[in-house]
């Protein structure tokens, strides 16, 4: 009985892994997580990162048609970690459908010209989604209502992009937003209402120029806030109520004239960093 558990655990234990460039893994592992052949995906490029974790850069796809014609494609396994498209000059649009019966746990479109995102596009993702990565494009339209039924995002990176009015957020997981360098304008006082999980929240250079008591007042985890470079002349009191748990405020580059007494009611321990306007 002894040898035969040996045995057992030595066929089971070969060593896997290695990039599979494209082609097929020379191995399978224990969950057949396996890459698609190199020719039914070309022009992307799928990685084996671990005998259970495949990612795939589709960064030199030609446009929209292209994408979606790899996806259609046969998939042994259809639960990736990572999707990458990088510095693409062609992708404008995601649309539904386009990712196929794929699933992520992170999706990574960055530097790019993507423009709009439709309603649905990362559906297939939404038991999965930790993470999505949208930065440095040129995106107006992203699917905000889908959020809420992304039961397990952590993060969202929207930097750099021209998405114009504070969107309606909700997500119970969301702890990470980064929205800055995006022309949003107003802060609306129940910007925050509907994502209570928020711990760090990144809105600088958005043209803000009014921050209302109350508007992170909810946000009991919250411990960074950057509001830095924007149009804020006035802070009243208890303009930025937060937790003890806010450990920097950053409010840098703005237009400051004036601060009034109690203005970061809460804020026990907190890095506050200012600027005042010369007058």
């Amino acid at each position: 009985m002894e040898s035969s558990f040996i045995l057992f655990l030595f066929i089971l234990s070969p060593t896997l892994g290695g990039r599979i460039g494209g082609g097929r893994s020379a191995y399978m592992s224990f969950q057949d997580v396996v890459c698609p052949a190199e020719e039914d995906i070309t022009p992307c490029v799928c990685y084996e990162v671990n005998p259970e974790t495949l990612d795939i850069d589709c960064s030199a796809v030609l446009d929209e048609d292209e994408l979606a014609a790899v996806f259609q494609a046969n998939f042994p396994s259809t639960s990736f970690r990572r999707l990458v498209i990088n510095s693409n000059p062609n992708l404008k649009l995601l649309r539904n459908g386009d990712l196929g019966e794929a699933s992520f746990q992170e999706i990574w479109i960055t530097q790019g010209v993507l423009e709009a995102i439709e309603e649905g596009a990362l559906s297939g993702s939404s038991s999965t989604l930790l993470h999505l990565v949208f930065n440095y494009n040129n995106i107006s339209t992203f699917p905000f209502a889908d959020l809420e039924s992304f039961t397990e995002l952590i993060s969202l990176d929207l930097r750099s992009n021209n998405i114009e009015g504070f969107p309606t957020l909700s997500s119970a997981t969301l702890k990470t937003l980064y929205l800055s360098k995006n022309p949003l304008g107003i802060l609306p006082d129940d910007a925050f209402f509907g994502t209570p999980a928020l711990e760090d929240i990144h809105l600088s250079s958005t043209k803000i120029s009014v921050v209302n008591s109350g508007t992170f007042a909810e946000l009991e985890h919250l411990t960074v806030l950057g509001l830095g470079n924007n149009l804020i002349t006035y802070l009243e009191e208890e303009a930025i109520q937060c937790s003890p748990s806010v450990g920097l405020i950053d409010l840098g580059y703005n237009a400051l004239r004036s601060v009034q007494a109690n203005a970061f009611p809460g804020a026990k321990d907190a890095a506050v960093f200012t600027s005042l306007a010369t007058v």
